[in-house]
């Protein structure tokens, strides 16, 4: 257990180092997010509404923020190890992949929703938002759901690339169509049905209407508890496969001495 936090608290301070010290980082977590709030707040001042809407526009400006970092740090990460001949070294380290692969997503996701709690933070001293009426307890379980579904989808995503380069291409193209696709700034009933019926494989997606639930006060009933459940269960089924894909990197090294060839 000892040598379990050590290793926890070592691969996130090297984490966090370098997301401090990266401008790009920084970039993802709070420009990005503070670019997309400000276009919706500026459309929906042309619609006539003085004040955005908290849920859409402003808290979906955070979560924006969030997946940008998780999709582009946790791959990049990789990216990293295989540029510099170190992923071998890891994959090969008494360590699992998927354990090293675990802490720096979990940090990068912390660290990600910076821009979710700045995001909030404006808009209570710049608008007066009031969060009276709010369910917190659903609240803050919807925000753990969603935590955990994109922790789950950036160790499955990471895995990919370890196992294949080719992934990189197909990863790179994943930020705006998730986010289209989970309804990060407005709600995913007005997307047409069959992009609804594609994003039902998505956490995100569920966890979100589950915040959004909790945000306008509705009360723990079946319909919050069935978002909470699908989320739960879509985020496990992306930790199984992220881990068949470990499997098969570690296969692959131990035949071949290397992943450069993938």
């Amino acid at each position: 257990m000892g040598n379990f936090l050590r290793l926890a608290l070592r691969q996130m301070d090297v984490q966090l180092r370098m997301r401090v010290l990266s401008l790009w980082s920084l970039g993802l977590f709070f420009t990005q997010p503070a670019i997309f709030s400000a276009v919706g707040m500026l459309l929906a001042h042309a619609a006539g509404n003085a004040n955005p809407d908290l849920i859409y526009t402003v808290i979906g400006g955070g979560i924006m923020g969030m997946w940008s970092g998780l999709v582009f740090t946790s791959t990049f990460d990789i990216r990293a190890d295989r540029r510099e001949g170190t992923l071998e070294l890891i994959v090969g380290s008494p360590t699992p992949l998927r354990r090293v692969v675990g802490f720096r997503s979990l940090l990068n996701i912390l660290a990600g929703s910076t821009s979710m709690l700045a995001a909030v933070t404006a808009a209570v001293l710049i608008f007066d938002y009031s969060f009276a009426g709010i369910n917190v307890p659903a609240v803050i379980l919807s925000f753990a759901l969603l935590l955990f579904g994109l922790w789950c989808m950036g160790i499955f995503l990471a895995n990919l690339l370890a196992w294949s380069r080719l992934s990189g291409t197909f990863v790179d193209l994943l930020e705006m169509p998730i986010a289209l696709l989970c309804g990060f700034m407005y709600p995913i009933s007005v997307l047409p049905s069959w992009m609804q019926y594609i994003s039902v494989v998505f956490p995100i997606r569920w966890s979100l209407q589950a915040m959004r639930e909790a945000m306008r006060g509705t009360a723990a009933n079946a319909e919050l508890l069935s978002l909470w459940g699908i989320s739960l269960g879509i985020s496990l089924v992306f930790y199984l496969f992220s881990h068949w894909l470990d499997v098969k990197v570690h296969d692959h090294i131990r035949v071949t001495g290397e992943l450069h060839s993938i």
